[in-house]
């Protein structure tokens, strides 16, 4: 439940007891954000957040095969995660952001927010099966605290339909407290450390940037993004046209999607399955097989992490981000990975092929006919061949396309 208590707690403003990073300004907003967690009962002993260094980053992890694994550089989707839940065929997040943005002549425009990215590292070395996050319940935002904001609340007594309906209470909460509370709110030391820009997500790529990926279905992905986007945001425009238009611009509406969909937790909280904002947590860099895991902790109510293997001091701690696409890890996080090969050998990277149907019913591949083929058994099975092309094309407007996703 939303009580104004969680909502309006003021935040300490004695930092002279705070250890910052090093001495820039930018950095301090950090340490009030780890002290603020650690005010309200967090734990994290053996863990510190550090700077990503550009100048430093190498494409090349350094994997030590003994006691625990060391990932020695820094990557630089730092602040991006979760849905859900990479060896010499180890996997470890490869952001493409940098990919047009080092070859844009005019550098000093481009900002590609790495000023704000931070990655989790061990202070000591941490033992297997070592709970190294705990963040208390009253840390988190849920959906069910975005429910209760007004706005959420003409959600619900509408009818409207959203495309991500949980991912839009979380949004609703974070744009309407923010809003509402300003530096007042609970939460103001969370949202002071969230990246302002996302320039690594295509959602955000200019049309220049976009030319990279020309060919690829993922432009499709984008645009269908986009617009689901848009048709949430004047949805809900459409059902509080006096205050949502106040609280949110539909670019404010954009970053806070993005937000939540690189960075919420799907949760068992109490025997009630919600999805969750978890600050510190989701600030955990991707890598797999993984090496920690990650639940909603009913004895101590919180959210933890734990090890599952042994990380040595000034490593990298890792999340896994799940077996995906990287059609999904781009245009959801922000980063590729170079080698997305499991480590059963399995590559989980999809390729969609669109089929179309030619004047006489047959379908046509790259120019082939694939009913002359015998790909759906050719005339002496037309039924059967028309069963499956009514099913495959359900939903189309007059069922002219056929998307199938083959796995590579």
């Amino acid at each position: 439940m939303l009580s104004s208590s969680s909502s309006t707690r003021p935040v300490d403003e004695d930092t002279t007891k705070y250890n910052p990073l090093h001495k820039s300004a930018e950095a301090d907003k950090f340490q009030i954000f780890e002290q603020w967690l650690r005010d309200n009962g967090a734990q994290f002993p053996q863990l510190e957040l550090r700077q990503y260094d550009k100048q430093n980053d190498t494409t090349n992890n350094n994997h030590e095969d003994n006691e625990g694994l060391c990932y020695d550089t820094i990557d630089n989707e730092a602040e991006e995660k979760k849905d859900g839940g990479a060896s010499d065929m180890g996997q470890s997040a490869d952001s493409v952001a940098m990919m047009s943005l080092d070859n844009n002549n005019d550098a000093t425009a481009i900002d590609d927010g790495s000023n704000e990215m931070r990655s989790v590292h061990a202070t000591s070395p941490i033992p297997p099966q070592t709970v190294c996050v705990s963040i208390p319940k009253s840390c988190l935002i849920t959906v069910e605290m975005g429910q209760q904001t007004p706005i959420g609340k003409s959600i619900l007594h509408s009818d409207v339909e959203l495309d991500a309906p949980k991912h839009i209470f979380l949004m609703i909460y974070l744009l309407w407290d923010r809003k509402v509370n300003g530096s007042k709110s609970f939460f103001a030391p969370y949202y002071d450390i969230l990246p302002q820009t996302l320039r690594n997500m295509p959602i955000f790529w200019n049309a220049q940037e976009l030319q990279y990926l020309e060919g690829s279905h993922l432009l499709t992905q984008i645009n269908d993004r986009s617009d689901a986007i848009r048709e949430d945001y004047e949805r809900i425009c459409s059902i509080s046209p006096h205050d949502f238009p106040t609280i949110a611009s539909l670019e404010d509406f954009r970053w806070a999607r993005m937000i939540v969909c690189s960075r919420n937790f799907g949760l068992l909280i109490n025997g009630h399955r919600t999805s969750a904002l978890v600050p510190h947590a989701d600030m955990l860099n991707h890598h797999r097989p993984r090496e920690t895991k990650w639940t909603f902790c009913e004895e101590r109510q919180c959210f933890t992490i734990t090890t599952l293997q042994s990380i040595q001091a000034g490593c990298q701690v890792y999340d896994s981000y799940g077996q995906k696409c990287n059609h999904r890890f781009l245009l959801n996080y922000g980063f590729c990975v170079e080698r997305n090969v499991e480590v059963d050998g399995f590559c989980p990277n999809e390729v969609p092929l669109e089929l179309g149907l030619d004047g006489f019913g047959g379908v046509v591949l790259f120019g082939e006919n694939l009913l002359n083929e015998g790909f759906f058994g050719g005339e002496a099975n037309k039924e059967c061949r028309d069963k499956k092309l009514a099913f495959w094309t359900r939903g189309e407007h007059g069922g002219s396309h056929i998307i199938i996703i083959i796995i590579v």
